[in-house]
């Protein structure tokens, strides 16, 4: 945990990469890249939007993407979107796909694992019991 406190940003290749291509756009020309961003505009009539990376503690400047034929109609201020695109210029790219993050599908996982939450409670009792006195749990079949 140290390590990657003190180190993290140094190693960590996502980083890396966002600090070259928004520092050094020039050399990145016509490199692909995806990211996680959050949709500040949507200009349906020239096919482009403007986004902001999501890596939360950092921040890096917005992205002007050209959406070109894809289906944009759908897309709204706010929403996270996956752009999969071509790198073209300074903070500019041509995409090439995008989906829409919907917040309920992240839901769905943690609804899907409720039934789970008894199931190991019981598993769990059934192997270890609570001990008043000493305040711990303790096995319930010696050598088991």
């Amino acid at each position: 945990m140290f390590y990657c406190f003190q180190e993290h940003e140094k190693n960590d290749p996502q980083i890396k990469k966002y600090k070259l291509l928004f520092n050094d756009s020039e050399n990145y020309n016509n490199t692909v890249i995806s990211f996680l961003a959050k949709i500040i505009t949507v200009d349906k009539t020239n096919q482009t939007l403007y986004v902001f990376i999501q890596e939360e503690p950092y921040t890096y400047p917005s992205v002007k993407v050209n959406a070109g034929n894809l289906d944009i109609q759908n897309l709204k201020k706010g929403d996270l979107i996956d752009i999969i695109g071509i790198f073209d210029g300074k903070n500019q790219m041509i995409a090439t796909k995008i989906w829409l993050n919907e917040p309920w599908k992240i839901d769905l996982i943690y609804l899907r694992s409720l039934p789970a939450i008894p199931f190991v409670l019981y598993l769990f009792l059934r192997t270890w019991k609570f001990n008043t006195t000493a305040w711990r749990f303790e096995r319930r079949k010696k050598n088991a």
